[in-house]
């Protein structure tokens, strides 16, 4: 084999060696890239570890107004309403309920600042205030039944093993938050229920920053000439006091015998006291009945209150004024009533 030969043959064995080694530069490569590739597709695919959400429900224990406590371990969303109080509640949360107590009647759903016209579509519970029909209960299927302490005890018997009743009565404005405040923990609701209470309470401390509180008044309520007043332990007077002149009391506790901070009263007593403004809410038990205001009008003495002949008597909206006991409804309360006492300031 001459040297020529040898030169070629050296150089195709150079050759072949050369690519057997670029060919396993590039299978390794390619394996590198299939095991990367792997490895990325199995940590895609593994499930991640995520902590619980913050809002996420914790399992709550709650006492109510009668002293029960009540336990919850899942959230509460569908409520039933046998109070009005429960309807401000829940408007104040941005929820609904499920049912409520004679709709359309004695409740403030309807009103336009709750639920105006949707108010309407409610599941309607029948029977009276002081006894709901239970059947309309059961059949809305709630996971709670808000109701009033003194009025609505007897529904725990009715509903056991339906429903849990959760019995509120509060007495000042205070009382409306912390009850607002602890729905809003059983149905997750806590900013929804903070950003309520403290509006209503910003609201007022303006009031009582802006109000001279040069005017007395007084709230009155009842359903013919036989009236009480709502004292300044009483749940609006707890409000008027804070932006009036509001020196009525509960000076006889065996008025009183409930603490809800109203008493009977006598016209001959409201003109020693002679308030500058009069707020009436008139209930009506039977069609036609006349508003408070019109039967004391028949009553000589009731023309000879200052309220009467300057003209500052009004019939309030006794849904919110009275029954409606929460911040939303407080809150209308202190709005007209500054209005009504002040109408250059408010």
């Amino acid at each position: 084999m001459n040297i020529k030969n040898q030169l070629v043959i050296c150089m195709l064995l150079a050759l072949v060696l050369l690519t057997a080694a670029c060919g396993n530069t590039t299978v390794n490569e390619n394996a590198n890239k299939e095991a990367i590739g792997s490895a990325q597709t199995e940590e895609a695919a593994a499930p991640l570890e995520t902590e619980a959400p913050s809002d996420a429900f914790v399992p709550q224990t709650v006492v109510d107004a009668s002293g029960t406590e009540l336990e919850f371990t899942e959230p509460i969303t569908k409520i039933a309403c046998v109070v009005s109080l429960c309807i401000d509640v829940l408007v104040e949360l941005g929820l609904e309920p499920v049912a409520i107590a004679e709709s359309g009647v004695r409740t403030i759903a309807t009103e336009p600042e709750f639920y105006g016209d949707n108010g309407k579509k409610f599941a309607s519970i029948g029977g009276s205030f002081f006894e709901p029909n239970l059947e309309d209960i059961v059949t809305a299927k709630p996971d709670l039944v808000i109701g009033l302490m003194g009025v609505h005890d007897a529904l725990r018997e009715g509903l056991n093993g339906a429903a849990p009743v959760y019995l509120a009565q509060p007495k000042t404005y205070s009382d409306s938050i912390a009850v607002l405040e602890t729905i809003g923990k059983l149905t997750g609701k806590t900013v929804e229920a903070k950003t309520a209470g403290d509006h209503f309470l910003a609201k007022l401390e303006s009031a009582k920053q802006k109000a001279p509180k040069d005017k007395k008044a007084l709230i009155m309520y009842g359903t013919d000439v036989n009236f009480a007043i709502v004292t300044d332990s009483g749940l609006g007077g707890s409000v008027l006091k804070e932006v009036s002149h509001y020196p009525f009391q509960v000076k006889d506790p065996s008025e009183d015998p409930y603490g809800e901070g109203s008493i009977p009263y006598s016209l001959e007593k409201l003109l020693e006291e002679d308030p500058d403004a009069i707020f009436i809410e008139s209930y009506s038990y039977s069609p036609g009945t006349k508003p408070l205001s019109e039967q004391m009008a028949e009553l000589p003495l009731w023309s000879k209150l200052k309220a009467v002949k300057e003209n500052k008597v009004i019939e309030v909206r006794s849904p919110i004024w009275g029954d409606g006991r929460g911040t939303r409804s407080l809150g209308i309360l202190l709005d007209e009533s500054l209005q009504f006492l002040y109408p250059d300031l408010f």
